[in-house]
C-alpha cells in the first residue's frame, strides 16, 4: 500500500511517521523537498498515485494532488487513538483554554496532554500513545475541514468571528467549518458553545473580573466533566502561566511599555488587545492579509491609538483604510516600525505589536515574529 503526504511541516512529518508504522510505503510532496528517513520526498508538482492521500493541516482539500482516498492528518491520527479526547476550537482564545485545561487536569492528578494545533501533532503522538492520558486537542478550521470520526468526549467552541477569509468564500463558510465540531461529539458527550467574545487570559489577578464567556469559565466547564473539584481548579489556576506572544509585556524603556501580541492574527484580536490597555497606544500592525477590512478599527481606535506603523503585505491597505482618521506610516520592516513607534511615544504610552494578520509574508510563524519583536526591544534596552 502506498500513501502520499502533502506538506512536510510538523503535522505532515507526524503523519509520515504514523504511516510508516502502519506499513505504508510513504511518499511526500513539498514546495521544498527535504530528507526524511523512510520517506520518498518529491517536489510539489510531481504527480504521485497513491492508495491514501494525507493532507497536512494547512493544505486545502482543493490541492491538485488530493485525489482518491483523502484524509487530514488529524483524522488519520484519531482513527488510531483510543484515548478520551477534548476538542477545542474557535477563532481566538483556543490555545489558552487548551493549555489551561491541560494544566488543571494534570495538577488535579488526572493525566492529560495538549495536542493538535498546539504542541505535538496528533499523528506524532499516535505513533506512541498512552491510552490513559486525556487528550486536549486544539483544532483549527483547517483540521476540522477533514475530520470525520466521532471521537470527542467534550467539545468547546470559544467564539467565532471573521478570520481566514482568504481561504473561505464567506464568513458563513468559515463559521460552518468551526461548527462541524458539534457533529464529532460522541453520544453522551458534552458540547460547550460560548461563541461571541474574544477570550484571552492576562494577569492572574484579573482572571475572575469577567464572568461569562471567558477562558477561565470555559476551562472550568470542561474540567468539571472530569470531576475536578472547585478547590483543585482554583489551586491549579494560581500556578498557570499564560502562553507567550499574547499581550506579553516585554519591557518598559524610558517610561514606554512595549507589549508583544504577535498571536493577534485577526482584526478582532487586535481590538481586544487595544481595549485592555490604559493610556495612549502606538500600534504596530500588518502582515499577510486574510481578506478582512481594517476599517473596523477606525471608530474604536480614533481616540486611543495615536499612530499606526504598518508593515508587511497589508501596509498600504492599512494606510488607505485608516490613514484619514489615524496617523499611519508604512514601514519596510518590523525593526523600522519599532524605531518609529519608540520615537513617537512618550512616558506613559504603550507600543503595542498586534499585527491583526498572518505572519507568512515575512516570518515562519507568529512565534518567530514575536521573538523578533522581543529581540528588537532587548536591543533598545542596550
Amino acid at each position: 500500500m502506498k500513501a502520499l503526504v502533502i506538506g512536510l511541516g510538523k503535522s505532515g512529518k507526524g503523519a509520515a511517521k504514523l504511516l510508516l508504522k502502519q506499513d505504508y510505503a510513504v511518499y511526500a510532496v513539498d514546495r521544498i523537498p527535504q530528507k526524511m528517513e523512510g520517506v520518498t520526498v518529491c517536489f510539489e508538482d510531481e504527480e504521485i498515485k497513491a492508495d491514501l492521500v494525507v493532507l497536512s493541516s494547512g493544505v486545502p482539500r482543493s490541492h491538485p494532488q488530493a485525489k482518491g482516498c483523502v484524509v487530514g492528518e488529524a483524522e488519520l491520527a484519531i482513527r488510531a487513538l483510543k484515548n478520551k479526547m477534548v476538542g477545542i476550537t474557535g477563532t481566538n482564545g483556543k490555545t489558552t483554554v487548551t493549555l489551561l485545561v491541560t494544566h488543571v487536569l494534570n495538577a488535579s492528578g488526572i493525566r492529560a496532554r495538549a495536542l493538535g494545533n498546539v504542541g505535538v501533532s496528533l499523528a506524532e503522538y499516535a505513533c506512541a500513545p498512552d491510552p490513559k492520558e486525556i487528550l486536549v486537542v486544539e483544532l483549527s478550521s483547517y483540521q476540522l475541514e477533514t475530520l470525520e470520526t466521532v471521537a470527542f468526549d467534550v467539545g468547546l467552541i470559544t467564539n467565532i468571528t471573521p478570520d481566514h477569509l482568504d481561504r473561505y468564500p464567506s464568513f458563513e463558510a468559515y463559521r460552518d467549518t468551526k461548527l462541524r465540531l458539534k457533529d464529532l461529539i460522541q453520544e453522551g458527550g458534552t458540547f460547550i458553545e460560548e461563541g461571541d467574545s474574544y477570550l484571552q487570559l492576562t494577569k492572574n489577578e484579573r482572571y475572575w473580573k469577567s464572568i461569562g464567556p471567558h477562558a477561565v469559565c470555559m476551562a472550568w466547564k470542561i474540567c468539571k466533566v472530569f470531576d475536578v473539584t472547585w478547590e483543585d481548579f482554583n489551586a491549579a489556576l494560581i500556578t498557570f502561566n499564560k502562553p507567550p506572544h499574547r499581550m506579553e509585556i516585554v519591557d518598559m524603556v524610558e517610561g514606554i511599555t512595549f507589549i508583544n501580541d504577535s498571536k493577534g492574527t485577526n482584526i478582532e484580536s487586535v481590538m481586544y488587545g487595544v481595549n485592555q490597555i490604559e493610556g495612549s497606544i502606538f500600534l504596530i500592525a500588518g502582515g499577510q492579509g486574510k481578506g478582512d477590512s481594517f476599517k473596523k478599527w477606525k471608530k474604536p481606535f480614533t481616540q486611543k491609538v495615536k499612530g499606526i506603523f504598518a508593515i508587511g503585505e497589508t501596509a498600504l491597505q492599512i494606510e488607505k483604510e485608516l490613514g484619514d482618521a489615524i496617523p499611519t506610516l508604512c514601514c519596510e520592516s518590523l525593526r523600522v516600525a519599532v524605531d518609529k513607534a519608540r520615537n513617537a511615544a512618550h512616558t506613559g504610552d504603550t507600543v503595542l505589536f498586534s499585527p491583526g494578520c498572518a505572519s507568512f509574508d515575512q516570518f515562519r510563524d507568529y512565534e518567530e515574529r514575536g521573538e523578533m519583536f522581543k529581540e528588537i526591544i532587548r536591543e533598545v534596552r542596550k
